[in-house]
């Protein structure tokens, strides 16, 4: 087994102190965290060599979706899930793993986590364990359970792939939308104290429309 795409989840929270008075600035904190943890996981899922070789380029997909909104005094601390579809750089279109012991002859440069072609033995963390193939050797006379399992962890893969958009940004665009939904019920928290007892006319809008705050709500 191995899991093509190689999906990346993690969860973080972008907090503003000031609230969100600019909302092209949160765009490029969240845009700016994203890509760090994608590079991140990257530099992590190497071979395991002396001159050390990556698994992954850059993500094929991405899938960013708000988790949670807190607000504490003028502090907005927005909770956010982000997903990447990674490709294994040395599985083939057949399905067949260049770096695997089986073609390196007994060599496994595999890196730790790598699942592909899993044992039974392996265990969560170490190098060939697959929550399909740990499931199966748990409970080996169940094949409709095997099945299942399979067609499960299917689904979610297809799923995230095709809910998910080739960049960063297009991803973040459909997160500052639902916030700008949720901002507009609570307006008091866009702004920081002293914007919001005086406002400048010819700021940008806090509700992150674009126009200035006098052709918007400052009407």
């Amino acid at each position: 087994m191995c899991c093509d795409p190689w999906w990346g989840i993690i969860v973080f929270t972008v907090i503003k102190k000031d609230g969100l008075s600019r909302m092209d600035s949160f765009k490029n904190d969240v845009i700016k965290e994203i890509r760090a943890r994608a590079e991140r996981i990257r530099e992590r899922y190497v071979t395991d060599e002396v001159s050390s070789r990556r698994l992954f380029k850059e993500p094929e997909r991405y899938n960013v979706k708000v988790e949670d909104i807190k607000f504490k005094d003028q502090s907005v601390m927005i909770s956010l899930r982000a997903m990447f579809a990674f490709r294994c750089l040395f599985l083939s279109e057949e399905k067949t793993c260049a770096i695997h012991p089986a073609v390196l002859g007994g060599n496994d440069i595999r890196p730790q986590h790598c699942g592909f072609m899993g044992s039974i033995d392996a265990r969560l963390g170490e190098k060939g364990y697959c929550r399909i193939i740990h499931a199966a050797g748990a409970s080996s006379d169940d094949v409709d359970a095997l099945a299942s399992a399979i067609a499960f962890e299917r689904d979610v893969i297809e799923r995230c792939f095709n809910g998910g958009v080739p960049s960063i940004e297009k991803g973040v665009e459909a997160v500052i939308e639902e916030v700008k939904f949720y901002f507009l019920k609570h307006t008091e928290h866009f702004t920081s104290a002293a914007n919001k007892e005086n406002p400048s006319r010819n700021e940008p809008c806090f509700c992150g429309s674009g126009k200035k705050y006098k052709k918007c709500h400052g009407q």
